[in-house]
């Protein structure tokens, strides 16, 4: 997968800093699975071909947005790519760095600056504010 990173447009660096919690590897599954507008229903029938697969799929998806819950193998996150932008590396930082390692996400639609959402005015995202892209900003991405 091609990343193209976020940048940010005439906001200066010092007023990038969110002050609020952190993102936890569940929001960020959820964020990015909601911002490509697929159900639990829809990204399962995606990735599995039999029905007793896409039930486990279903549960693994709704286990990966549950608080508190961590993916045991990144494997799990990288079968999600088949259906919906994500990145196992922000994923992993998420799960295992400090919160002051994390990378920036925009808290509406989960993109950082490894994977960019793409707005139809603007082409890639920037950063619009402290956790928010100009994607969620200007509700113009696909």
């Amino acid at each position: 997968m091609l990343h193209a990173p976020i940048l940010a447009r005439s906001v200066p660096s010092s007023t990038l800093h969110d002050d609020r919690p952190p993102i936890t590897p569940a929001r960020y599954v959820g964020l990015r699975r909601a911002a490509s507008g697929k159900s639990i229903e829809q990204i399962a029938a995606l990735i599995a071909t039999t029905a007793s697969n896409q039930a486990e799929v279903r549960a693994l998806i709704r286990l990966l947005e549950t608080p508190g819950t961590v993916a045991r193998s990144l494997d799990s996150i990288a079968l999600l790519q088949a259906a919906f932008s994500i990145d196992p590396a922000v994923y992993h930082q998420l799960a295992t760095e400090h919160a002051d390692r994390h990378p920036q996400i925009c808290r509406g639609c989960g993109c950082s600056q490894n994977d960019a959402c793409v707005c139809v005015e603007l082409g890639n995202c920037a950063w619009a504010g402290p956790g928010i892209c100009t994607g969620c900003t200007n509700g113009e991405r696909f």
